[in-house]
């Protein structure tokens, strides 16, 4: 027999338990965490898609709600370049920009260290 000591208020008391209803207890509570798990890992397999199917659309609604608050705002992203073909088709009125090239020439200069004896010569 299992004496287990079970406080009451004021009273102490010992309350005695035979050894197999302490093991169908013991079965039991493992019996019903196991249950837990299960059924929780269940419902976690069912709702993963239905999260990740609704953050992906929320996440597409609200990029394109700040991109518009952001234009209204007045910082939003330079839109990307577009090519002068679809520039030109579009515009028929006006005359594509052409891109300025500047003609630019460089040199290196490098001049070799000086001895000490060379500079007195010069």
């Amino acid at each position: 027999m299992l004496r287990l000591p079970y406080r009451g208020k004021t009273r102490q008391k010992t309350v005695t338990m035979p050894n197999w209803a302490f093991g169908l207890v013991a079965i039991g509570s493992a019996a019903l965490g196991v249950a837990l798990f299960l059924a929780i890992s269940a419902i976690a397999v069912l709702l993963l898609p239905i999260v990740l199917v609704a953050g992906g659309i929320t996440a597409f609604v609200m990029r394109k709600r700040i991109e518009a608050l952001l234009r209204r705002a007045g910082m939003s992203q330079p839109q990307p370049a577009t090519t002068r073909k679809s520039t030109a088709r579009k515009s028929t009125d006006r005359k594509p920009q052409r891109d300025e090239i500047e003609d630019v020439e460089y040199r290196v200069v490098d001049e070799p260290p000086r001895r000490p004896e060379e500079q007195g010569r010069r």
